[in-house]
């Protein structure tokens, strides 16, 4: 199997602009989930994957009601979830894209058929891949990286994968609108000897 550069490569419809929405919506809602995270009310690590788990198949299906982005589908709504990328159905987790949990990936009937669709014609060797979404996080749950990958077999091999950029700080800064009267300009600073300025502060 060739190494594709890019996700487009393995299909059409996973276009650039469409994961990195994706890897922002997976990154920022995992981030507010953290800042309400509280261990001292009785929350724990369990809590915390499922509201997240929740939140994130609850998010996508609003926003495949509401035609927010007409290219995602949902092709199973249940606890199974399974969205779509235009065609392609993908599935997501949070953890190691070195390590994806059994479940994530077992494939079920209707992603089964839903790859069938995606992927007409055998000659199209992606067409054997699980397509993932890895959200990997730090040790205060955090996200540190968001990953698309095509794995395959039972094991879940990463055969391509591509690490997306996302941003939680949420800064809206217009440098248009800094001034030039905003800007400061300070002196170079004096560089002297150890010896000199000890020199100096005895004199004084």
């Amino acid at each position: 199997m060739s190494l594709p550069s890019k996700p487009s490569d393995c299909h059409q419809d996973l276009q650039d602009d469409r994961l990195l929405a994706l890897a922002q919506f997976f990154a920022s809602t995992r981030s507010e989930l953290v800042s309400l995270h509280d261990p001292t009310s009785g929350d724990d690590s369990w809590s915390l994957g499922c509201r997240g788990f929740a939140r994130w198949r609850n998010l996508l299906s609003q926003k495949a009601l509401a035609r927010e982005w007409d290219w995602l589908g949902i092709v199973n709504p249940g606890k199974r979830f399974i969205f779509s990328v235009g065609s392609v159905p993908v599935r997501f987790y949070r953890g190691s894209i070195k390590n994806p949990p059994f479940r994530t990936l077992a494939s079920s009937a209707q992603e089964l058929t839903q790859m069938s669709l995606a992927f007409t014609t055998d000659a199209n060797e992606y067409g054997q891949l699980k397509w993932r979404f890895a959200i990997e996080t730090d040790h205060f749950g955090e996200p540190s990286a968001v990953i698309f990958a095509g794995l395959a077999g039972d094991d879940g091999t990463v055969v391509c994968h591509w690490k997306l950029p996302f941003d939680t700080t949420n800064l809206d800064i217009n440098i248009e609108e800094i001034c030039f009267d905003d800007v400061v300009e300070l002196p170079p600073p004096a560089v002297v000897a150890p010896i000199e300025q000890q020199k100096i502060a005895n004199d004084e």
